[in-house]
């Protein structure tokens, strides 16, 4: 059998050089999709706001308008296990293909020749066809599975968050001019401003506290929208509204606020409320409606909590209010540090940070 042991130590090595670069590649791919958020990223674990949430196991109860951008974090899935499988499935057909066909041949070609040219093709094809295959049918499979929504974390509104609101106003001059509509784009169906394709609260998934009776609740749009946006504030099993209003929507895309005490609002304590924000593109059919959502709790905060921030500046304030589990005041804070200090980048990218803890899992 000595005959064997060359072919089959060249075989056994071409084998395992091939599954080496086959995962060196996988690990490559994977550390490229990251690579975008870890690069941005300066910030120490000590500089990041950690949000306790008060009740991990509540039901989730926020909610998008639009496209959250999941389709290359489906794609991107597809593509590894489309590329695993195809190549595991390649190697294994092809060895056993190549094996029973070198054996056949070998006996009347020559067993040497025949096991070497058997296993090196069946290798070869394997590779080749494994690879291929995997490639098209995870495509395929990702961009399918991709089309569902992967909710408020996903890496498109993290990316946006960097530099939306105050600092992109340059940049959206030119296109919000128009008619007036959202952008300057009009909907070719119902004739109206276009709808955005992103529009969500900057909100925690499960009800967020708040220490104040007269929050201001944040959202993010995606595109322009100079028409109206319907504001509602509905009580936890209260038949009429305690708020039922329209806004303006914005010119251009960012980050936008609404102040409570500007429409004389006041959350009882401990009371849940969901407010919405609606695009009604076709008001006789509201099942077109496009929204986002979002629940909210006013939780007066105890006389030892209040002494302990009494006198702290914002940057301060952001971490307590996050430790005690207070996500209204943690993001608001943040809002205005922002929004007073444009240029620090840090407080953008602890914002992305937060928003990030809060990602659908």
């Amino acid at each position: 059998m000595k005959f064997l042991y060359q072919p089959l130590k060249q075989i056994i090595f071409s084998g395992v050089f091939a599954i080496l670069v086959f995962f060196c590649f996988l690990l490559v791919t994977q550390n490229n999709s990251f690579a975008t958020t870890e690069s941005d990223s300066t910030l120490t674990a000590e500089n990041i706001p950690l949000y306790n949430v008060p009740n991990k196991d509540a039901e989730i109860r926020r909610r998008e308008g639009g496209d959250t951008g999941a389709g290359s974090a489906g794609m991107s899935r597809g593509l590894s296990r489309g590329l695993s499988r195809g190549l595991s499935r390649g190697l294994s057909r092809g060895l056993s293909r190549g094996l029973s066909r070198g054996l056949s041949r070998g006996l009347s070609r020559g067993l040497s020749r025949g096991l070497s040219r058997g296993l090196s093709r069946g290798l070869s094809r394997g590779l080749s066809r494994g690879l291929s295959r995997g490639l098209s049918r995870g495509l395929s499979r990702g961009l399918s599975r991709g089309a569902i929504s992967d909710g408020l974390g996903s890496t498109v509104l993290l990316s946006q968050l960097h530099d939306a609101s105050d600092d992109k106003k340059e940049e959206h001059e030119t296109s919000a001019k128009g008619d007036g509509h959202g952008g300057g784009e009009i909907d070719p169906v119902h004739g109206g401003p276009a709808t955005p394709d992103l529009m969500a609260p900057m909100a925690c998934l499960q009800t967020g506290y708040t220490s104040t009776p007269q929050p201001t609740l944040w959202w993010y749009i995606s595109s322009g929208y100079t028409s109206k946006v319907e504001l509602t504030i509905n009580g936890f099993r209260v038949i009429e509204p305690l708020l039922e209003t329209h806004i303006i929507g914005p010119p251009e895309e960012g980050i936008n606020r609404i102040d409570l005490k500007d429409f004389n609002v006041t959350l009882e304590p401990n009371v849940e409320y969901e407010w919405f924000i609606v695009i009604v593109p076709l008001p006789g059919e509201r099942s077109a409606d496009f929204l986002g959502s979002a629940t909210i709790m006013y939780v007066p905060p105890s006389e030892m909590f209040q002494q302990r921030i009494a006198g702290l500046p914002k940057d301060h304030l952001v971490f307590e209010y996050s430790k005690e589990g207070y996500w209204y005041d943690t993001i608001h804070n943040l809002c205005e540090l922002i929004t007073e200090n444009p240029d620090n980048i840090d407080f953008r990218k602890q914002r992305v940070a937060l928003i990030d803890q809060v990602r659908w899992l």
